[in-house]
Formats: C-alpha cells, sequence, structure tokens
C-alpha cells in the first residue's frame, strides 16, 4: 500500500510526528476516512482524519498536533477471511483504493473486490458470492471484469533460516510484527537487526517472501 510508512510532518511544530501505519475504513461506506499512525517518540498510535490532513504526497502534512485523536480502533489487518460458503481466503494483508473508495481487499491468497465484503468483525472479515466464487485478477486495469481462480497459489515448503540468506537484501513492501509494530519498510536493506526482529515476531517466513 503506497501511504503505509509514510512520514507525517507538523507545519506549526516543524518536526517528524511519525508515520503511518495503515488506513482506517468505514465498512459501511467502504470509503477510507483517514490513516492510523504511529508516534515516533511515545510509540503510541493516533487516528488523522482525511479532513485534517493539509496535503499528502510524498509525506503527509498536518497543521499541528492537536488535530491527532487518540486511537482505540480494532485491528483491520491480520484479520481472516472467509466466504459464506465456508471458503478460506486468507488474512488481510492490504487494501487498494481508488481515490478514497475502497476497491479491493487483498490478503496472501487473493484479490477479492470490495462489494463482495458481506460483513467485517474484531477478527473475521465474510465475503459473498452470487455465483462461482470469484475474485479480480491482478491486472491494472481499473474497468476489470471478475474471473474465476482456478489454482491456489502454491508457496515453497522449505524457508531459508540463515541470517546470511537475508543479509543485504532488499525488502519489496513494508513487513508489520504481530501487533503492527514495524520490522522493515518497503526498499530498505535488510541487516541483522531487521533479521533478529523478524525472528522475534515469527515472521522469517514472510521477510523470506519479500525479500530480493
Amino acid at each position: 500500500m503506497d501511504s503505509i510508512s509514510k512520514q507525517v510532518i507538523s507545519v506549526d511544530d516543524k518536526k517528524v510526528v511519525g508515520y503511518v501505519l495503515k488506513p482506517w475504513i468505514d465498512f459501511s461506506t467502504l470509503k477510507k476516512v483517514g490513516y492510523i499512525i504511529v508516534e515516533d517518540e511515545s510509540e503510541q498510535e493516533y487516528f488523522l482524519k482525511n479532513d485534517n490532513i493539509l496535503s499528502e504526497n510524498d509525506v503527509i502534512l498536518i497543521q499541528n498536533l492537536t488535530f491527532l485523536e487518540i486511537s482505540h480502533f480494532q485491528n483491520e489487518f491480520r484479520k481472516k477471511v472467509y466466504s459464506l460458503s465456508g471458503g478460506d481466503y486468507g488474512i488481510v494483508r492490504d487494501y487498494l483504493f481508488y481515490r478514497n473508495t475502497l476497491r479491493k481487499l487483498i490478503t496472501d491468497k487473493a484479490e477479492i473486490g470490495a462489494r463482495f465484503i458481506s460483513s467485517v468483525g474484531d477478527e473475521v472479515v465474510f465475503v459473498s458470492f452470487k455465483k462461482k466464487k470469484r475474485i479480480f485478477p491482478r491486472f491494472k486495469n481499473e474497468d476489470i471484469k471478475v474471473e474465476a481462480m482456478d489454482k491456489k497459489v502454491e508457496l515453497p515448503t522449505v524457508i531459508n533460516l540463515s541470517p546470511s540468506y537475508y543479509l543485504g537484501k532488499v525488502a519489496t513492501r513494508t513487513l508489520l510484527g504481530i501487533n503492527n509494530e514495524l520490522i522493515v519498510k518497503e526498499g530498505v536493506t535488510i541487516n541483522k537487526q531487521i533479521f533478529d526482529r523478524a525472528k522475534r515476531h515469527n515472521k522469517i517466513n514472510e521477510l523470506f517472501f519479500i525479500c530480493k
């Protein structure tokens, strides 16, 4: 997701406040209403409304710290996705938006159109398909037709646990820990500290698939 790990800058305070942890979605409207951010000094999570963002480009600008609200929101990532017919569609990894409207729910197994979301709870997202189980294929065309998924992705069964395999490689996406702690940002070269952090969070298997 493009916004994850972006720095949040306060104009009045002239300082880096923190970084974006995840978007916050109102599932009743499928709209992104803001971001959950992590304050650098305290590591406290805050909610930043879209209305309180001055501008968003390479970084996100806010007027000052008074526009941050204490976050009491549930964690949307790590939720499990099931169809109402009992199908397992994996764990939420990312979202795809068109402007501020949710277009796709991206799991470790599939990309599912937002219109198929039936309900969202604290731990589980239910999706419903009127016909055969369908997902969006991985194309860039915004006017994609839904196509059937013929095969599930089969991952390698052997994960390299040697630190030397990872050191010096680059993360292809941001990896978060068990409670959304930042393990490594996209584009960062993996070092021993990052490897040890991933190991503590039992994320070596995910680090294996995002490094090159």
